[in-house]
Order: C-alpha cells, then structure tokens, then sequence
C-alpha cells in the first residue's frame, strides 16, 4: 500500500510539472508544425472526437531512426493503462513495464522498477491516434531522447513519436498509373501505423511528387487528408483496390485513380551484381511478382516468389530455380553462373562528415563486384588522412544489418541505416563517427 501511495503522488507531482512545461516556450501547434515525423495536427473538433473515439489502449511502434540510431521496438497499453515496451511485436521480450497516470491530456509512465529515491517515468500527450514523448523515455538499459534538431536545418526538430496500429487491416503498399500530357506517372502509396499514408509520383523512374498526410477508413470509405489540406474522400472496392484523388506533380489537378496491392512491394527494387566477362548485370523485381534479369545480350523474364529468405525464380523459358536474398544481398544463377546481387541503394558513392564539429569528410564508394575504395579528408587543411581500397560484405549485425569492410588486415564494420551508413573511422588513435548518404 504504501508503494501504491506514493506512486499515485508522483504521478500527480509529475503531471503538475509537465502541465507547467507544456505551457512554457513555443505554442503547441508551432510546436506541431516544426516536427516532421509528426502526422498533422487534427481541427480541434475532429481531434476532440479522434481522442474519444479511439482508446489509449492497442499497440504502438516506435521509429528512432530519425534521433540517430535504426532502431525500431513496441509499446503495448492494456485496457488497466498497465504498459509494456519490448523489440518485437509478440512482446515476449521485456523492456520496460508499468503503469499510466493522466491529468489534463498530459500522460505519465511510471516503471515497475521506480522507486522515491530514482524515479523511472516518462511523460506523452496524445496528438490524434498517436503518442508524443515529452520527455526522455526509458528503453531497457537505454534512454530515448525525445527531440533532435537537425544540424543542418535547425528550424527542423524531429520527434519521439508512438505511432499506434489502427486500420491495420489496409497497412500495405499500393501501385496504380495515370497519364498526364502524354507522360505515364507511377504513383506508390503507402499506408502507414498511425494512420499516416505517403504518395509519391514518379515519371521514367525520377520521383517528381512527393505527398504525406493521415488517412482513415470507415466501411467502404477512405479518406486522405493531405498535410495543410482538406479532405479527400475515396473508396474501398470488396477486392481491397483503392479509387483516390491523386495527383502527378504540385501543380496538376487531382483526378480519380485506382490502386492496387503491390503484391511484392517489400521485394521490388533493382540489384546490381558483375559478371565474370565484367558485365554488369541488372536483376529489376516489381510490385507483382515479376522479374527481369540483363547481362550483356542475355535477358530472362519471368515470376519470383519469396519465402523468407529463399527468392524462388521461374522464367518463362527454361527451369524454375532458387536462391537466397535479405534486405541487402541476393544469391542466385543467372545465365549458368551463380552471382551475388547486391540491392542498389548501397551501391554507389556515399559522402559524409563527422557527428560532431570536426571539417572532415569521408567518401566511400561501393560496387556491384563486392569492392570499396574509401577516403577521408581533412577539407580545413587540404589533406588526405586516408586512402584504401578493398572489398566488402553485407553482415547481420545485433540491431541492424551492418557493411564489413575488408582491406588486407584492417577490418572495419558499421551499421547500416535507411539514410546510410553509420561507420567509425580511427584517425591518429581517435575514433570518429561518420554517417554516410548516397
């Protein structure tokens, strides 16, 4: 009893204080337009009735990426408001557990492991279907910053955000095409965890649109509400297909569409492997099940299908075969040699600096033959500090898949992130941390 009794009183002092944070510096909805990975703010009106339609509890995902680390895990909030954190969504894993406390919209998290003397908390409100961290959240051993300014951008803050799992039945990502002006567009859109969806418009493989915003479901009725827009209504067929407004680039006007399932979206994509004759050769998967393979004068078409990570390949002349493939890497025979593919986005040059103030900047080339030549400059005073050469691997690593560079006897491994990689390089006995983009 008296463990419950001064949990309720912190929860009380704490929520006080967050109240009178919240009131302080920047007004909430400035607050909301300068947090890109936040969805848009709802009218009060419709936020109002978001919040009471839809219960604090269900399951949550939280991104990290955008804070510096690629990183993804889940929260779960049962009907008692007791809490669970863990890194995969069957939460057979614990990460943190506890209670929530609530006052005014602002929400306290206080962890089983608390005590007077250290207090465990952390402190959301709630901005339509989804979770905005106040304050540091406890992970485990670790603990989430809530912001991050960009360096480059400071006007540019990016968020810890709980995105809950709400129409999840229409989480996928969906293809269709439209012709404008004699020109075929390919839209992909996405529909996202917190009700979040992004549409982006291609034109001959160039993204020339880009679009975000929130959706929501009810029957056979979609609508889209695009960030700083109203509402778009749409339609939901009984095969899944999506009839949106839609448009190519910012300044054409929307016009209906429909939108299929990509079937194999999480697998298209181009790869790039070399050939023994040095040829390159180019293995494209697309958004329905099929492939095409060039190399030289030699091209295959045909249908893939993956299971796990076995890529199953069947042309449309000559025998079906198989091969292995993760989120980086696939194995296969093509044109009776066995060839490792690598997936385009890290075949190329990447260029960086540091992670603090250092002027030095990093340029590392990898290519389709599995090899790397990496420099490292120090721009202020015009000097190279480091030039090799070597190959390179694709590894999994503990939280991420990571890129092992080999050179003679120097090896070196980072992370490999959505925005590139995340790599340390020791100069005169000091380690430096770069993040690389393409």
């Amino acid at each position: 009893m008296r463990r419950q009794g001064w949990q309720i009183a912190l929860v009380m002092l704490l929520i006080g204080c967050a109240v009178l944070l919240s009131g302080c510096g920047k007004p909430k909805q400035e607050q909301q337009a300068a947090a890109p990975t936040q969805q848009a703010a709802a009218p009060a009106g419709e936020q109002a009735a978001v919040l009471e339609d839809v219960p604090l509890a269900g399951d949550y995902v939280i991104d990290i990426t955008d804070l510096g680390m690629a990183l993804q895990f889940y929260l779960r909030i049962n009907e008692d408001n007791t809490f669970m954190l863990s890194p995969n969504r069957q939460f057979n894993s614990d990460r943190g557990t506890g209670k929530i406390g609530e006052m005014d919209g602002t929400y306290v998290m206080i962890y089983s492991d608390s005590t007077p003397e250290v207090p465990k908390t952390a402190t959301f409100e709630r901005e339509g279907h989804n979770l905005v961290f106040r304050t540091t959240l406890p992970y485990g051993t670790a603990n989430i910053m809530y912001e991050r300014v960009d360096e480059e951008n400071p006007d540019l803050v990016y968020r810890l955000v709980a995105h809950k799992y709400i129409y999840e039945e229409y989480y996928d990502t969906y293809l269709a095409f439209r012709e404008e002006e004699g020109a075929e567009y390919e839209y992909v859109l996405n529909l996202l965890p917190g009700a979040r969806y992004t549409l982006v418009s291609s034109l001959e493989g160039s993204e020339v649109y880009r679009e975000t915003g929130t959706f929501r479901v009810a029957g056979s009725s979609i609508v889209l509400t695009p960030v700083g827009e109203e509402d778009l209504p749409g339609t939901v067929s009984a095969d899944g297909a999506l009839e949106l407004e839609v448009k190519p680039k910012a300044e054409a006007e929307r016009g209906k569409t429909l939108f299929r399932v990509a079937t194999t979206a999480e697998h298209a994509g181009t790869w790039l492997a070399q050939t023994q004759t040095q040829d390159q050769a180019v293995l494209e998967l697309d958004f329905f099940g099929g492939y095409v393979y060039k190399a030289g004068e030699l091209e295959e078409r045909g249908t893939f299908q993956v299971e796990q990570r076995t890529i199953s390949f069947r042309p449309a002349e000559g025998e079906a075969r198989e091969g292995t493939k993760t989120p980086y890497t696939l194995e296969a025979a093509f044109g009776a040699e066995d060839l490792v593919f690598y997936n385009a986005q890290i075949v190329g040059q990447f260029t960086g600096g540091t992670m603090s103030s250092e002027t030095l900047q990093a340029k590392l080339e990898l290519t389709a033959a599995g090899e790397y030549t990496l420099t490292i400059l120090d721009e202020e005073n015009g000097i190279e500090l480091m030039h090799e050469s070597g190959t390179f691997e694709i590894v999994p690593g503990p939280m991420a898949y990571q890129l092992q560079l080999q050179a003679g006897e120097t090896a070196r491994v980072g992370d490999i992130w959505p925005t590139g990689f995340n790599m340390s390089f020791q100069i005169d006995g000091t380690d430096y941390r770069f993040l690389l983009t393409f």
